[in-house]
């Protein structure tokens, strides 16, 4: 019933964002035309990929620290739903490059701290693959809360990139001057910040429950023997 509310509360507050968007940021501020407006959502995706990667990396060094499959569950949840957040980021960032700049690839290649988002993404999709490849047991959740650790070094350098190499070509840089840029801008950032808590939380249901079923079904099986 918690995660259901968890749920609507997200998606209730993401329409709510739309309608900030559509009708209260006022048109006379809205840089690059319509295409200005997917800031809003490009902005909160940006900012919740590397608050869940974060989580991810805390997760898996509690994992380190008890041997407890339960932070294991947490640690996976919170890296896909990162992996969702900055996959949007990027989507959402090539669609405003290509309002600004007319080509798709500038994206990536004239910013280098885009570069670190894609290398980010990069690095999480390896420990998806890690962790696909691996059978289920001690040694997968050792290696990935390993993984998990050294990838979430990648958060605070996509942060500080800008200044740690130099601010190079970016759509616009943007300037909220009136208050209702302002609210729709963070309340977008809560809005999606609990929906993806929401989506973590099924995430993390759902792996428990193929761990309920492995173990029924390693108890059928030798009760059958």
């Amino acid at each position: 019933m918690k995660l259901q509310t968890n749920n609507l509360l997200g998606w209730a507050m993401v329409i709510i964002t739309l309608s900030f968007v559509g009708f209260w940021v006022p048109q006379e501020e809205r840089q690059l035309g319509s295409s200005y407006l997917i800031f809003f959502f490009h902005f909160p995706s940006a900012l919740n990929c590397m608050e869940f990667f974060l989580l991810g990396g805390v997760f898996s060094a509690i994992y380190l620290r008890n041997k407890s499959p339960s932070m294991d569950l947490w640690a996976v949840s919170s890296i896909e739903v990162g992996m969702l957040a900055c996959t949007i980021t990027l989507v959402t960032g090539g669609i405003w490059a290509r309002a600004a700049w007319g080509e798709w690839d500038t994206w990536v290649i004239n910013d280098p701290r885009l570069m670190s988002v894609y290398f980010m993404w990069l690095t999480y999709a390896a420990y998806l693959a890690l962790r696909s490849s691996m059978d289920q047991g001690k040694r997968r959740e050792l290696y990935c809360a390993v993984f998990g650790i050294l990838a979430s070094i990648n958060v605070p350098v996509v942060y500080y990139a800008i200044r740690i190499f130099g601010k190079e070509n970016h759509p616009m840089s943007l300037t909220l001057n009136t208050t209702s840029m302002k609210v729709t801008q963070w309340f977008g950032w809560a809005s999606f910040l609990v929906l993806y808590i929401g989506l973590v939380r099924l995430r993390r249901n759902y792996y428990q429950r193929c761990r309920q079923l492995d173990r029924l079904q390693e108890e059928f099986n030798r009760a059958q023997i």
